[in-house]
């Protein structure tokens, strides 16, 4: 259970820029979106919101004063050492951390290591997204701390028993025998377990979409035709439609990169929200694939 949010301030809290005039810093823009946190979804759910960062500034005390956050730290370049004063080394694994940059990975590895977890804006470096347990839709300083906040608070369902789950429904779909008189009806198998059918000529990569999930994991079993899915972590990408919450979907800008796995008849993948997918690649030319698409609840 999360009792602490510790956070950084540039490059999490606001875009990373620094404005300054003749006498020094003058102005950083901080989110509306992330100002509701404290008070209407942190303190509601117990969490006590930390401020550790290695600059300081009058203009993030000020802003500290304004949301009520009582535990600022500024001026602090060993972050590991002050988190453990506050709250204590044995409660590491209390703590939820969101940073952006090499400073904030001193808090993020210990906190992984004790049970606990850290986010990330879309624009941290690389090394804070790899050790991220969570990596935001959201840039800094537009509504990132928002999104991770929120994530925090829903109930999560034990590893465990999603592992059961995705491979119950796994075997379920690899012994249906299906047609194309089946596509385009929604069959619901549970409450957390539910399948489709579909039929599409496949296509070159360009006129395919890039997407992802959050609530569901995607089955994918091919039963006829064959196509290219590229694959690429979402760690790597940006945001080309934000998510839309009724149809559990993102879509992402394509990378230089990505991984590529051909699917024939008999074959399937598991996509869990952290993998971005493209399918009904063409190898080389268009044919036709009938699929079966699992949606496995997970969040």
């Amino acid at each position: 259970m999360v009792k602490y949010l510790i956070m950084d301030i540039d490059g999490t809290l606001t875009d990373g820029k620094i404005y300054m005039g003749p006498g020094g810093e003058a102005m950083k823009a901080f989110s509306v979106k992330d100002g509701y946190v404290i008070n209407f979804i942190l303190k509601p759910a117990g969490i006590v919101p930390i401020v550790i960062t290695a600059r300081k500034s009058q203009i993030v005390q000020n802003r500290c004063d304004e949301l009520g956050i009582k535990e600022v730290y500024q001026g602090k370049l060993d972050k590991i050492t002050m988190l453990k004063e506050i709250v204590g080394e044995e409660n590491l694994g209390q703590c939820a951390y969101f940073g952006d940059d090499i400073l904030d990975l001193e808090c993020m590895y210990p906190i992984n290591e004790a049970g606990g977890i850290a986010g990330c804006p879309a624009d941290a470096i690389k090394e804070v997204k790899a050790a991220a347990g969570y990596v935001c839709v959201n840039k800094a300083g537009d509504g990132a701390l928002r999104e991770f906040a929120e994530w925090l608070i829903i109930p999560k369902i034990d590893e465990y028993k999603v592992k059961k789950r995705v491979e119950a429904a796994v075997e379920y779909l690899l012994n249906l025998e299906v047609t194309e008189k089946d596509v385009g009806k929604r069959n619901i198998v549970d409450e957390n377990f539910f399948y489709f059918v579909q039929s599409y000529m496949t296509k070159p990569d360009t006129g395919c979409k890039l997407e992802s999930h959050r609530i569901y994991a995607d089955i994918q079993v091919v039963v006829s035709g064959n196509e290219i899915i590229d694959l690429a972590d979402i760690s790597r990408l940006s945001v080309k439609e934000e998510y839309n919450i009724e149809n559990d979907v993102i879509f992402w800008n394509i990378p230089q990169r990505m991984a590529h796995i051909t699917m024939g008849a008999g074959g399937h993948i598991i996509l869990y929200p952290e993998n971005a997918h493209r399918g009904g690649v063409c190898i080389k030319e268009s044919e036709r694939v009938l699929k079966i698409v699992g949606k496995v609840k997970i969040n």
